[in-house]
């Protein structure tokens, strides 16, 4: 499990580590700047945040709201000295927050806290198939998509291997023939039902969608090309034969075959 720690008082972060460093089955961040863990979770796929809540820069439950709209699927617990109106609060960001941690820390608290965030936050197995055809499978079933331009924006973003896809890019590539605006519109129909989709079947945080952007994160799946662009090995068939804007990186991903030969 990943997580995150921010605090803007680095004595706080000190006395916390401790209580997570020897747990092995926790990966853990901190971060004394708001606006720090909001650029690392961006890019990198987080399971909880620990956020103290009194913060200069951005309070700890406004930090929640933004890191919830990077990652739906993130668990937040708040670390605070004082005491805190838990109900509003809970009303606030709903299924997302887990409890609250009051300081001076307990080993017993956390651990506890720590275990909860790892139920909420167990996750399907994703997995992407590239070549010969394309398909997401969730716990081994192939997801059945309800909008065709929906999937194949998945494929273009699985294409990107981790870089960000503008709106631009993505309707140059899948409304060609298009213009502009109307393809903008299309774009965005395809952002909705990709979201849906990918909620509904517990892999939202596959994907996250900016203003005009988004990126798929390459930790929260396996995926054939990205295994062979990263180890190397061979391939047989066909790199997504049903998308024509494919072409560019299959024959990147040829000559990688052929020196590997």
């Amino acid at each position: 499990m990943k997580i995150i720690v921010v605090d803007d008082e680095i004595a706080a972060l000190s006395t916390f580590l401790p209580h997570v460093v020897d747990d092995l089955a926790v990966e853990c961040k901190m971060f004394l700047s708001p606006r720090a863990a909001l650029e690392y979770c961006r890019l990198a796929r987080v399971d909880a945040a620990f956020l103290d809540i009194v913060m200069p820069e951005v309070d700890g439950v406004e930090l929640a709201g933004r890191l919830i709209s990077l990652c739906p699927a993130i668990r937040i617990v708040f670390i605070s000295a004082y005491a805190q109106d838990e109900a509003k609060i809970a009303a606030r960001l709903g299924k997302n927050l887990i409890g609250f941690c009051y300081k001076p820390y307990s080993r017993e608290t956390i651990t506890s806290l720590l275990l909860a965030a790892g139920r909420a936050s167990a996750r399907p197995a994703l997995r992407l198939r590239m070549f010969d055809a394309f398909d997401l499978f969730v716990d081994g079933v192939a997801v059945d998509f309800s909008s065709r331009k929906a999937k194949e924006l998945l494929a273009l973003l699985a294409d990107a291997n981790g870089s960000y896809v503008s709106m631009d890019t993505a309707v140059g590539n899948l409304w060609a023939d298009k213009n502009v605006e109307f393809g903008k519109r299309l774009y965005r129909d395809a952002v909705y039902r990709l979201r849906m989709t990918l909620k509904d079947v517990g892999a939202d945080h596959l994907v996250t969608f900016e203003r005009a952007r988004a990126v798929i994160h390459t930790d929260a799946a396996t995926c054939d090309m990205w295994t062979f662009v990263k180890e190397g090995g061979v391939f047989s068939g066909r790199y997504l034969p049903q998308y024509d804007w494919s072409i560019v990186t299959e024959s990147a991903l040829e000559q990688m075959k052929s020196r590997s030969e």
